[in-house]
């Protein structure tokens, strides 16, 4: 878990270097900047974060380049914060 953990909190770290993509990602989540601190640490917080980054493939692709990892270990990342909604989906 830690590891899912850590790789949403970089993938947080990502999308602040790009304001357009840090913009769009506080107004889907309904956040507010000065709400990510209270928030960052809660595994649901950081599922939100790689959900949203899985949506948007040249996104995954962009960040696994930059982490130097495969884009399949972000959405394991994700069922490890969130394993529910892998089940409900039954995809990861």
């Amino acid at each position: 878990m830690e590891e899912a953990e850590a790789l949403a909190i970089d993938a947080l770290g990502f999308l602040s270097s790009d304001v357009e993509l840090m913009g769009r990602f506080l107004a889907l989540s309904g956040l507010d900047p000065s709400d990510l601190h209270q928030v960052a640490a809660e595994p649901s917080f950081l599922a939100a974060i790689l959900d949203f980054m899985l949506v948007d493939d040249a996104l995954v692709l962009a960040f696994a380049s930059n982490k130097g990892i495969a884009p399949e270990d972000i959405a394991a990342a994700k069922a490890r914060l969130d394993p529910m909604s892998m089940a409900t989906t039954g995809s990861y």
